[in-house]
């Protein structure tokens, strides 16, 4: 694992160096609705102890940032930004009697690094695919105590402070002459590793002074799917260097 965050570090660092040079930077900002998917490793988990059923879901949520963007020549470019994402979570048990549920929620930031390719479809309009890593940051375990209103105590402890995945991207922008560009693609994130390990204990006399009934646990992986929004600002120098009259 740590090999794998000095990778993406030494990606960071390569870009930041080519960032220096003598053309001029585009920034922009994005926003990512996440959406939870089975094919995408981010489908519902379900375990079991002492014939206690358990159920992580995981919720829409959201990434969004700012981000900056390096043109090399008409056909690639390298990206980078800061983002700030939330993932959501469901949380229900089940017992022979009655289902209790609640909901939790992780924050998390991301730096990715990306080099993108584009294909021009038309005067204004381009395709591009990204690929690239990122390193993300995780700032706090989570816990869920709430004896008035749950049969049950819960706590979800980072794998790692700071882990690394891979990012895909692709989609397509219209670059206006005066108003920036948008762009509205899909990406896709994939942890090298597990975010969280959450822990479960239950109570079902809702008396937390003795033994828990059951004890569950499982991780949480860090892979999401999104649609992809951003917008870039106007840049006089790159409208030269890419949109021809």
């Amino acid at each position: 694992m740590t090999r794998k965050i000095i990778f993406i570090v030494l990606i960071c660092m390569l870009a930041l160096r080519g960032f220096s040079q003598k053309s001029k930077l585009t920034f922009g900002f994005c926003y990512k609705p996440i959406f939870p998917s089975n094919f995408f490793r981010t489908g519902p988990i379900n375990f079991s102890n002492n014939e206690i059923n358990y159920e992580i879901i995981q919720r829409s949520g959201f990434s969004a940032g700012a981000i900056v963007r390096k043109t090399i020549n008409k056909s690639f470019s390298i990206e980078t930004g800061i983002l700030f994402t939330k993932r959501n979570y469901d949380l229900s048990i089940q017992d022979t009697s009655f289902i209790d549920k609640s909901d939790f929620k992780i924050i998390g930031y991301e730096i990715p690094v990306s080099a993108l390719v584009f294909i021009q479809l038309g005067k204004q309009l381009y395709m591009s695919t990204a690929l690239g890593g990122s390193i993300d940051i995780f700032p706090s375990d989570i816990s869920t105590y709430d004896p008035k209103d749950h049969y049950y105590l819960t706590y979800s402890a980072r794998t790692n402070k700071v882990n690394a995945g891979i990012v895909a991207n692709l989609g397509a922008e219209y670059r206006t002459k005066k108003s920036g560009t948008i762009y509205l693609g899909f990406n896709y994130h994939r942890s090298f590793s597990s975010i969280y390990t959450t822990a479960i204990e239950y109570y079902p006399e809702r008396n937390f002074n003795i033994l828990p009934t059951s004890k569950a646990k499982t991780t949480l992986q860090g892979d999401y799917f999104t649609i992809d929004l951003r917008y870039y600002f106007h840049d006089e120098v790159k409208k030269k260097s890419y949109l021809q009259d």
